[in-house]
């Protein structure tokens, strides 16, 4: 009885911390790609601006989206595949339902246009629940979008808002 104890106390926790949390960080200047791969390439991509953001690999699944984490900042890339064609108002209208059906997050009134230096076109506005705050950002194109949010507890959110933003203008969405 005292071998398992000892195992389970002592193994148990070495394992977790050579197993790692599902985490892996990502250097700064790295470009990550998201959505179905056609031709060896997914869709939609982002570069990472800074160091101390990390891929969360439980939470991410490439061939759809990615969750990446900084301190207690969460950000968030989604593909989208419409059935129709898209526009990034109704995007944002879609990712306003989708926010308020788990009641504790909306979207801000009142999107602002958003375009990145490349020509990308969408919409950002203010995302805030009970004890949090951030952004949500749509781009459209005819057959394909991307969701982009980003939040945490306010104060982390203000810390890495700069980050975020210089994240959310690397967007691109292959035509």
């Amino acid at each position: 009885m005292a071998l398992v104890l000892l195992v389970l106390g002592a193994g148990l926790p070495l394992l977790d911390a050579a197993l790692g949390d599902g985490k892996r960080p990502i250097r700064p200047g790295t470009v990550l790609s998201v959505g179905t791969a056609r031709d060896g390439v997914r869709p939609v991509s982002f570069a990472v601006p800074a160091a101390g953001w990390a891929l969360d690999e439980e939470r991410s699944a490439l061939g759809s989206g990615a969750e990446l984490t900084s301190d207690e900042v969460v950000f968030n890339v989604s593909v989208v595949v419409p059935l129709a064609p898209l526009d990034a108002r109704a995007l944002w209208d879609g990712l306003g339902r989708i926010v308020s059906v788990r009641g504790t997050t909306r979207l801000g009134a009142g999107p602002s246009a958003i375009t990145t230096p490349h020509g990308l076109r969408g919409l950002t506005g203010r995302l805030a629940g009970t004890g949090r705050a951030g952004t949500a950002t749509v781009f459209a194109r005819a057959t394909r979008g991307a969701t982009v949010t980003a939040w945490g507890p306010p104060e982390a959110y203000l810390r890495a808002a700069a980050q975020v933003e210089a994240m959310v203008r690397t967007i691109r969405i292959a035509p």
